[in-house]
C-alpha cells in the first residue's frame, strides 16, 4: 500500500483525500450546514450506513478538513461537524471545479 504522504502531485493527493463514494458529498453537506450534527448529516445522505459515515468523517478529520465539537454537559454528547480553516481555503477551488464540470462536462 502506498503512503499518501509520498504523493508528488498535489492534485493526486486531493483526489485521494476525497476518493470513494461519500467523502466529497459529506464535505459539501458540512460546508452548507456548518455545525451539523451526526444524525442530521446521516439523514441528508440516506443511502450511507452509520459505519461508512463514521469512517468518512474520521478520514476527513484525519486530514484536518473538518473539526468535531462535542456539546452537552453529560453523555451522550452531541457531535457537531464544522469546516476547518484549511478546508475553507479549499472550498472556493471546489466550487470552481463544480462550475467547470457543470458547464463543460454536463453539456449535451
Amino acid at each position: 500500500m502506498q503512503s499518501t504522504d509520498k504523493w508528488s502531485c498535489g492534485i493526486t493527493k486531493v483526489l485521494d483525500t476525497f476518493s470513494g463514494k461519500w467523502r466529497l458529498n459529506i464535505f459539501w453537506i458540512i460546508s452548507q450546514n456548518d455545525g451539523i450534527g451526526f444524525n442530521k448529516l446521516r439523514n441528508q445522505v440516506p443511502e450511507i450506513t452509520n459505519m461508512m459515515l463514521i469512517r468518512s468523517l474520521n478520514a476527513l478529520l484525519l486530514e484536518n478538513l473538518i473539526s468535531k465539537k462535542l456539546t452537552g454537559s453529560k453523555a451522550p454528547f452531541h457531535s457537531e461537524y464544522h469546516l476547518t480553516d484549511k478546508s475553507r481555503e479549499l472550498l472556493p477551488l471546489l466550487l470552481e471545479l463544480n462550475d467547470w464540470g457543470n458547464h463543460s462536462l454536463l453539456k449535451p
